[in-house]
């Protein structure tokens, strides 16, 4: 064998040995696109969008976007004067992402999209905004911010699919709009835009949780444990106050206190919670048995809904 085909057959050797191997448990991925030169100006140019759904529970939603003159991204709708005596007035302009997971509900006037992310570019700086649909007032309300970045050639973002209320298993849909408005200089009114999509991704279930409760991060377990072990502190300080101990009624107000910065920070970790919660056991499996424990869990619907410990009748083994 020649040295070229012994170096062939080790460079195949190699690849096969690192090509990654599909699991049971891959992430779900879905795209869809737009040409680009739809839109040749004013707007930004929508192209390919594609949506990754990893198995923590985070979406990552990528888009291909051209800038277009005059304003670019987020530059100026146009300029009066000469420099330095040169008056700029900046463009409105922003590109937003509608999200769709549940068929009959959601803004009516968005296509009935349940959720969004808003990229506001602005004189080369993006602000990144996420909201959920609130059918009791009938209007989108502040959620989770993205993480969101930008490079000349598009923009990503990602949340977690609990900040946008999607549910596992479910059927998503996803498309993005691109607006542009502004006066010109004579004030005739300039509004443009561009849209793409939508898509459809299939978000696969269920979330990787713990028998007993929402899947939780590390830290937000930790910030739980926390506020469950101060729980317990003020019980035990509650009945010796009661029982005349001296000093348990200021140890009491203190752990309250502390308490209430715990749940605060707990819910600060935690992010907003599962709303489509499963109902607690009721029958353990061979070798294990319903015990209650105070759990991190979900009290409310909807965009009122919050992270509360309280008592839960969980499976332990």
């Amino acid at each position: 064998m020649s040295s070229y085909a012994r170096f062939a057959a080790l460079m195949a050797i190699a690849v096969t040995c690192f090509l990654p191997v599909a699991s049971a448990t891959a992430a779900t991925s879905g795209a869809f696109d737009d040409p680009i030169g739809d839109s040749l100006e004013y707007a930004p140019d929508l192209g390919a969008t594609s949506v990754t759904i990893g198995d923590d529970e985070t979406i990552s939603v990528d888009t291909r976007i051209v800038p277009r003159p005059p304003a670019g991204w987020g530059g100026y709708a146009y300029c009066v004067g000469f420099p330095p005596f040169q008056t700029c007035v900046p463009a409105d302009m922003t590109v937003t992402w509608y999200v769709d997971h549940t068929p009959g509900a959601g803004n009516v006037a968005d296509d009935g999209a349940d959720a969004k992310v808003v990229a506001i570019p602005r004189q080369g700086q993006t602000t990144w905004e996420g909201s959920r649909w609130d059918a009791a007032n009938g209007k989108f309300a502040a959620g989770a911010q993205p993480l969101g970045t930008e490079d000349p050639g598009g923009a990503r973002w990602t949340l977690r699919l609990p900040d946008l209320g999607v549910p596992r298993p479910s059927t998503m849909r996803v498309w993005v709009t691109s607006l542009y408005k502004s006066y010109n200089g004579l004030g005739v009114l300039l509004d443009y835009s561009d849209k793409a999509g939508p898509g459809t991704v299939a978000v696969d279930g269920p979330p990787a949780s713990s028998v007993g409760g929402p899947a939780a991060s590390p830290s937000c377990l930790s910030k739980t444990k926390t506020v469950n072990r101060l729980g317990d502190r003020i019980r035990t300080l509650r009945r010796q106050a009661k029982n005349g101990r001296a000093g348990a009624k200021r140890k009491l107000r203190r752990a309250r206190d502390i308490r209430k910065r715990a749940v605060k920070a707990m819910k600060r970790k935690c992010g907003p919670p599962d709303t489509n919660a499963a109902p607690p056991p009721t029958a353990a499996p061979p070798g294990c048995k319903l015990v209650t424990k105070p759990v991190l869990q979900q009290e409310g619907v909807g965009i009122h809904a919050e992270w509360v410990v309280k008592p839960e009748v969980v499976v332990e083994c």
